[in-house]
């Protein structure tokens, strides 16, 4: 039976990899919901522009779509002038519970037979961004709740409501470092190395590599998350349960460094203290020159490419004080005794991120 699936989030990093691999399979018909469309979206793909936080827009988008058979909800709303505070500012816990129902409303009311529904969150779930939390190392699914406001558990505790008497089942997702190709996302850490990168070359410049401890932690590609939600879609393990996902490896960020100053066939240079976010920002206008010079598809405000802040993109930096592995390390031996597999290399998902960000002439070659 042909099997439709509604991504939300299509744009941003799950959404758009989510997007092309559902695609890529001919069982499924695929509606990407985002304001924007994916950078490269496949052709047969349906895109529907609406703003989730409309609900009477979401009323007409969602209550005529009948033969929807799985939603990926992988949307969010940061509060760019604030990322860290917006995760547990009131307002904005409740305006990411809001988008949520107001696509789930319509759409349920009108599919006649909805079979699953998942929910990619992530590692904030268990508290690793509160400061006054001792988060344990890895963090898996079996802790306890954290009693501390989440738009991640107001969103749980909705679908889980909604679920009561229906056929339909569920499973949430946790991924901890998220990389893929997307513009416009605040949570995009992995493009801000390689536009450094390009950045210094241009300039004629060397890659410095970060001096003292960098931060040893796992990352997630988005793909791989995608081909978790394909085999969770239809795998009765998956079945109304919670998931970590990462890579299967850790590695410091300082590691990234020689990969991409490969990719890019420059120099390393000598050690030192990075700031990186600044040192991007004080090239701002090379790379206002590099859009024009190079023929990029990428936005001319260097921080537009992080949809306006780039408060969450900074790497190589120091390893913080404290408890820094708690920020990511995840347990993935839930999903991997459920019967998902799937692994990645991280230093070769850096490799390959760096080509399809120049394949997408978002960075030059």
């Amino acid at each position: 039976m042909k099997k439709k699936v509604v991504i939300a989030g299509a744009s941003g990093l799950v959404g758009s990899s989510a997007v092309r691999l559902f695609a890529s399979r001919g069982d499924w018909q695929v509606v990407a919901v985002s304001r924007r469309p994916p950078l490269d979206m496949p052709g047969r793909v349906q895109h529907v522009s609406v703003d989730l936080s409309d609900p009477r827009a979401c009323g007409n988008a969602f209550g005529e779509m009948r033969d929807v058979t799985h939603v990926i909800y992988a949307a969010l709303s940061e509060k760019l002038e604030d990322i860290y505070g917006g995760w547990s500012d009131p307002v904005q816990i409740a305006k990411n519970a809001a988008m949520l129902r107001n696509l789930f409303e319509p759409l349920s009311a009108a599919s006649r037979n909805l079979q699953h529904v998942a929910l990619v969150h992530g590692a904030k779930a268990y508290g690793c961004h509160l400061p006054q939390l001792d988060a344990p190392v890895p963090m898996r699914e079996s802790l306890p709740r954290v009693p501390h406001p989440n738009f991640y558990h107001e969103q749980e505790d909705y679908i889980w409501g909604r679920q009561q008497g229906q056929t339909w089942t569920w499973t949430v997702w946790r991924p901890v470092g998220i990389a893929g190709a997307a513009i416009g996302s605040p949570m995009n850490a992995f493009l801000l190395l390689p536009l450094f990168a390009a950045l210094r070359r241009e300039a004629g410049l060397d890659l410095p590599v970060p001096a003292g401890v960098t931060l040893a932690s796992e990352a997630t590609d988005a793909d791989l998350i995608a081909e978790a939600l394909a085999w969770g879609a239809d795998s009765p393990a998956a079945r109304n349960e919670i998931f970590n996902i990462a890579n299967g490896d850790v590695v410091a960020q300082r590691e990234r460094f020689p990969v991409v100053a490969e990719c890019f066939r420059m120099p390393l240079g000598a050690p030192r203290r990075l700031d990186v976010v600044q040192e991007v920002r004080g090239m701002a206008g090379l790379w206002r020159e590099m859009v024009h010079r190079h023929g990029l598809r990428a936005p001319e405000d260097v921080a537009a490419l992080f949809g306006g802040s780039m408060e969450m993109s900074n790497t190589g930096g120091e390893a913080p004080a404290g408890n820094p592995l708690r920020w990511g390390l995840v347990s993935t031996i839930k999903l991997r005794q459920a019967g998902f597999h799937g692994c990645v290399d991280t230093l070769e998902m850096c490799r390959k991120y760096v080509r399809r960000y120049q394949e997408l002439r978002i960075l030059p070659p």
